[in-house]
């Protein structure tokens, strides 16, 4: 059921389960439903957390590759000085 959530998307409704947990009227059964759908929606927000993360990883390696090819290399710098 979360798995056609975004991230902004899970973490409202995390929110707003949250909110209808703190209620103290809530039925039992109802509260035990709420926080079994606040736990797959807690875990599918971490899921795309490390998603991101590793997005975000991927793409900083990628550049720091690509700018490595540009970079003098230091031993270049002390042959200059010679």
């Amino acid at each position: 059921m979360t798995e056609a959530l975004n991230f902004e998307q899970a973490l409202a409704e995390l929110e707003s389960v949250v909110k209808q947990l703190q209620r103290p009227e809530l039925p039992l059964d109802q509260a035990v439903a709420l926080y079994r759908r606040g736990t797959e929606l807690a875990q599918k927000s971490e899921d795309l957390l490390a998603s991101a993360e590793i997005q975000v990883q991927t793409l900083t390696n990628a550049v720091q590759e690509r700018f490595a090819e540009y970079s003098v290399d230091e031993r270049d710098d002390e042959d200059l000085d010679l």
